[in-house]
């Protein structure tokens, strides 16, 4: 199979949704069962490049998610990486030769001896990432929302991802 043929097989693993679309722990069934797996080959080739997949263990499981659509010059796709004591939602670009621009984490999970941050994401029309984070301390019985943040991404049409910390 040519790059390119590969290319095209990992991008027809990857839904289009409609928008809003959000990313949360509640949604990996949802996403699981909408698109088939990726094949491991698929993501030794277009997921581990730049370290995207340099920690996986046994345990480690990948499941497409979204193809953004109408990104002309740039393919977006967001998948979810799942371990042990953390999983993420990552967005990333590829350019039309199937090479990584991109990658950054939108949402996830991750657990520690300091306790659990969790983060939710939604991706509207205009591309924008709004990100909500929290964290309940290890040993807290509740989670504190005043302490949560607001973040927000943009994708842009060349295929950069921006960040931006909300007040």
């Amino acid at each position: 199979m040519t790059r390119a043929q590969a290319f095209k097989a990992f991008l027809s693993c990857f839904s289009i949704e409609n928008f809003p679309i959000v990313f949360s722990e509640d949604n990996v069934p949802y996403f699981s069962k909408k698109n088939k797996p990726l094949h491991p080959d698929l993501i030794r080739q277009f997921l581990s490049q730049q370290g995207a997949a340099e920690q996986d263990d046994e345990f480690t499981e990948y499941i497409p998610c979204v193809k953004i659509p109408d990104t002309k010059d740039v393919h977006a796709v967001v998948y979810w990486k799942g371990g042990l004591l953390k999983y993420d939602y990552i967005l990333c670009t590829f350019n039309k030769n199937g090479i990584l621009m991109n990658r950054k984490v939108i949402a996830g999970i991750r657990s520690d001896d300091n306790g659990i941050t969790r983060s939710v994401a939604t991706i509207d029309e205009d591309w924008i990432i709004n990100i909500i984070v929290g964290h309940q301390a290890s040993g807290a019985n509740y989670y504190d929302a005043q302490k949560s943040q607001n973040m927000s991404m943009e994708l842009m049409i060349n295929g950069d991802i921006v960040f931006s910390l909300q007040e």
